[in-house]
């Protein structure tokens, strides 16, 4: 009676296996034909009218990850990018004040591969599964509408350009003139990225572009032109040798600024610097603890800018020692943090 349970049993299990291969055999022919951009993309796709790169992997998503990727090295290969975007710069692509593109149909997969800026005009057109284990997918980019976009960007960013400029000239010589004039030529490296990809999709709409704004070299050259003609004199309280106030002025110098030492000018990073002894709870060690309070004073309005606290402590037998360690563990830090603190406060003008 076992036995014939058995037999059954097997003849079941038989029988869905050979349900289940005839059901893969059956996927596998199920297969659309294959479509004849796969093998020959440019014969759907003319090469006269659009730029194509057909991608192909184990699932979908990295197929398509790979054709916008095979597409976007048309670009990388001829542009170099040149510029990062900072918050400044991705908060007014959200206000609508520097040109931007809809990356909304893209993947997550595909932002963390691609450039944004590669990204422009591209379409993915179609997919294939050839019904046993690789995806194909084809990303397409039309030059005739690619050529459209990258003008309206580039017209639009050299206006932004121009308005940053002109705000500028009622004082110039100022933190927030330097500060647009960084924010113009970030804007102006990225307008020139958008120039170099048209070039490369359809050189002749350079010519006919019309615009005409200053290079990146040209803005630069004045943001350090006005840079040096702006002092920043620095006066802390409790430095009791000056040097604390000598890294400050060299930070500050490092950005172009005349960092400096003497009053009488517009702006003052002035602060305060104190050190207190106290012992450990085993009364072996003396500590140094150091508190450092600053910021940068706008004397033409008031205004308190960059602010920039510091503190902690160091430890020793004796108290002279822990205070120099304490000293040099705080010139560290000024010299490492306040110019990242600096460079910051100018990025978010």
């Amino acid at each position: 009676m076992k036995s014939k349970n058995y037999a059954k049993v097997i003849l079941c299990l038989f029988g869905l296996l050979q349900a289940g291969s005839f059901a893969f055999a059956a996927k596998k022919q199920k297969a659309a034909p294959m479509p004849e951009w796969v093998s020959s993309p440019a014969t759907v796709y003319p090469s006269s009218t659009y730029l194509q790169y057909v991608g192909y992997a184990a699932d979908r998503n990295k197929a398509e990850v790979q054709a916008i990727s095979g597409l976007a090295a048309i670009f990388s290969q001829s542009v170099k990018s040149e510029s990062t975007s900072s918050q400044r710069m991705l908060q007014a692509k959200s206000d609508g004040k520097v040109a931007t593109t809809n990356i909304s149909a893209f993947s997550q997969d595909v932002l963390r591969s691609v450039d944004v800026n590669d990204l422009v005009g591209v379409e993915i057109k179609d997919y294939w599964f050839d019904g046993d284990k690789t995806w194909y997918a084809i990303a397409v980019l039309d030059k005739s509408n690619a050529c459209d976009i990258y003008t309206d960007m580039i017209r639009k960013n050299a206006r932004a350009i121009k308005d940053l400029l002109e705000k500028a000239e009622g004082d110039t010589y100022s933190i927030d003139g330097y500060a647009a004039y960084d924010f113009a030529n970030d804007i102006a490296i990225e307008n020139e990225g958008h120039v170099k990809k048209l070039a490369v999709i359809k050189p002749d709409a350079v010519k006919n572009l019309n615009v005409n704004v200053p290079s990146s070299k040209e803005i630069s050259a004045r943001k350090l032109e006005i840079a040096k003609n702006i002092p920043i004199c620095v006066l802390i309280s409790g430095d009791e040798n000056g040097r604390l106030a000598a890294i400050f002025a060299e930070v500050i110098s490092s950005f172009g600024f005349r960092g400096s030492l003497e009053t009488g000018s517009r702006y003052m990073l002035t602060g305060a610097l104190s050190f207190e002894e106290s012992q450990s709870s085993d009364k072996k060690t003396t500590r140094c603890r150091y508190t450092l309070e600053t910021f940068i004073l706008d004397t033409q309005n008031d205004n308190q800018l960059c602010p920039f606290n510091l503190s902690g402590r160091e430890g020793h037998v004796q108290y002279e020692e822990a205070l120099s360690r304490a000293k040099k563990s705080l010139e560290k830090k000024v010299r490492s943090d306040f110019k990242k603190s600096f460079a910051d406060y100018l990025k978010s003008l």
